[in-house]
C-alpha cells in the first residue's frame, strides 16, 4: 500500500511539474514532447511541413515574414516540402535544388504564384524545366532531378511529416516540443501567426 502510494504521489507531482511549465507558455498549441525542455530556451527552432497546393502555407509565405522581423536571428525557420495523394515529389525535389544553389525563397514564391495566381498544375516536371529555365538553372534542374541524394531528402521529409504526424500543412513544430497548425486557430493563418508571436515570447521570455 505505501508502495503504492509512493508511485501515485511521484506520479502526481511529475503532473503537477508539467502543468506549471505549460502554464508559463500561452497560446494554442499541442505537446508533442518534454515541455520542461523549453526552460531556458533562447532560440526558437520552428520547423514547417508544407505542400505547394496548401493555400493555407501560401499565405504563411506572407505571415511568417512578421515572425522573422519580430525574433530575427533568435528564430530558426527550417521547411520541409511534403505531398501526397496523387502529386508528385517534383515540386518538393524542386526546392532542395533550389536550395542547394542558393534560390529557394525565391523559386518557392515562383511555384506557389505558379500554382495560385496562374491555375497551373506544377506537379508537372515541364513545369518545373520551364520555371527552372527562367531561373537559369535549367542544367542544375535537370540533373538534380536525377540525383539519389535530393530524392533522399524529399523522403526524409515525409518520414519526418510521418513522425511528427503532420496531417495539414502548415504544421509548425517548435523546438520538438509543440505542434501548432491552423485547425487549432479557427483555421486561419493569420490568427495561427499571432498564437506563435505569444507561444515565442513566453518561451523566450523563460529565459531571462
Amino acid at each position: 500500500m505505501k508502495k503504492i502510494t509512493v508511485v501515485l504521489l511521484a506520479a502526481f507531482l511529475l503532473l503537477s511539474a508539467c502543468a506549471q511549465a505549460d502554464e508559463k507558455i500561452r497560446g494554442k498549441y499541442e505537446v508533442i514532447g518534454d515541455i520542461s525542455a523549453l526552460d531556458g530556451v533562447t532560440t526558437i527552432e520552428m520547423t514547417e511541413f508544407f505542400n505547394y497546393s496548401c493555400g493555407h502555407c501560401y499565405r504563411f509565405l506572407e505571415t511568417s515574414k512578421r515572425l522573422h522581423a519580430k525574433f530575427k536571428d533568435k528564430l530558426h525557420h527550417k521547411k520541409f516540402p511534403i505531398y501526397w495523394g496523387n502529386q508528385t515529389a517534383y515540386p518538393a525535389m524542386a526546392f532542395y535544388i533550389a536550395d542547394e544553389l542558393g534560390v529557394e525563397e525565391e523559386f518557392t514564391h515562383k511555384l506557389f504564384d505558379t500554382n495560385f495566381k496562374l491555375n497551373i498544375n506544377i506537379f508537372q516536371l515541364k513545369v518545373i524545366q520551364l520555371l527552372a529555365s527562367e531561373f537559369q538553372i535549367g542544367k542544375e534542374m535537370a540533373a538534380g532531378m536525377q540525383s539519389a541524394a535530393i530524392k533522399a531528402k524529399t523522403d526524409r521529409s515525409l518520414e519526418l511529416a510521418k513522425q511528427f504526424n503532420a496531417n495539414e500543412t502548415p504544421t509548425i513544430i517548435i523546438n520538438d516540443v509543440l505542434k501548432v497548425a491552423p485547425s487549432l486557430t479557427n483555421g486561419s493563418v493569420d490568427e495561427m501567426t499571432d498564437n506563435l508571436v505569444i507561444i515565442f515570447e513566453d518561451i523566450l521570455q523563460q529565459s531571462g
